[in-house]
């Protein structure tokens, strides 16, 4: 699975097909422009390194690294990559109806690393392991999709967590920075995105910690402060009820 050329300027350093997918890990150029387009299989694109703009026919977005896009096949849509270029992990499969989406999203973007580390060294369940990673991100991809019409207000308040989410930044100050009251701001938030804002913060540090844990050695009381929780014990059972195990051996597991 060595880089292959394509046409349009990009670089698939390495690509296979695992199932009912398409997996590739592709490097784009600064300052690359792709003009409109479509693609004739539904996809999910993950942005490992740097920033590319989408621009499709309902809205625009900026997707920096992190970022987990998904379209629909033959949806139209307009690339500029950045000053550094951008490498994205994209899974394409027939499977993949869906819609349009663009946002950071922590989960999707560690499943993104597992896939990269998989096709760097591949070995005979390459294959195997790269397509139960796209079953999971397909997952992802449809939880996250939400109702088209919401109140503006309640999507400034998802943004506003997902920038300040390791911080203590409590319901009732979202909800006096947006100008609501804070019983409404929760009844509304859960009733669009499914979740309390305590939840979808827990949800988010948690995401975030184990990103941390695959790819840096912090200290774990550290790394909890870091996250937003109180103590290491308080980040050890919130991060077993999420993910079954505990922080250590989450890390040795993905190491």
């Amino acid at each position: 699975m060595s880089a292959v050329a394509v046409s349009d300027g990009t670089s698939r350093r390495a690509s296979l097909t695992a199932g009912r997918f398409r997996v590739s890990e592709v490097a784009f150029p600064p300052n690359r422009r792709l003009p409109w387009h479509a693609h004739p299989l539904g996809c999910i694109a993950i942005v490992a390194d740097g920033v590319v703009d989408k621009r499709f026919a309902r809205f625009e977005a900026g997707a920096e690294t992190g970022a987990m896009i998904t379209m629909p096949a033959e949806e139209p849509h307009e690339d500029r990559f950045g000053r550094a270029g951008a490498v994205i992990v994209v899974v394409e499969s027939r499977a993949l109806a869906g819609h349009v989406s663009c946002a950071p999203h922590p989960e999707a973007a560690l499943l993104a690393m597992r896939i990269r580390r998989e096709l760097a060294e591949p070995d005979v369940f390459t294959p195997v392991a790269v397509e139960g990673l796209a079953l999971e991100l397909t997952a992802l991809a449809g939880r996250n999709r939400f109702p088209a019409r919401a109140e503006k207000w309640v999507e400034r308040a998802r943004d506003l967590l997902l920038e300040r989410f390791r911080e203590s930044v409590g319901p009732g100050e979202i909800a006096d920075e947006l100008g609501v009251h804070r019983a409404h701001l929760a009844r509304v938030f859960r009733a669009r995105y499914g979740e309390s804002l305590g939840e979808f913060t827990r949800r988010l540090r948690l995401q975030w910690a184990a990103q941390e844990l695959a790819a840096a050695d912090l200290p774990l009381a550290v790394l909890a402060v870091e996250a937003g929780f109180c103590d290491q014990s308080h980040f050890t059972r919130a991060f077993g009820r999420q993910y079954g195990v505990t922080p250590a051996r989450f890390r040795a597991m993905h190491r």
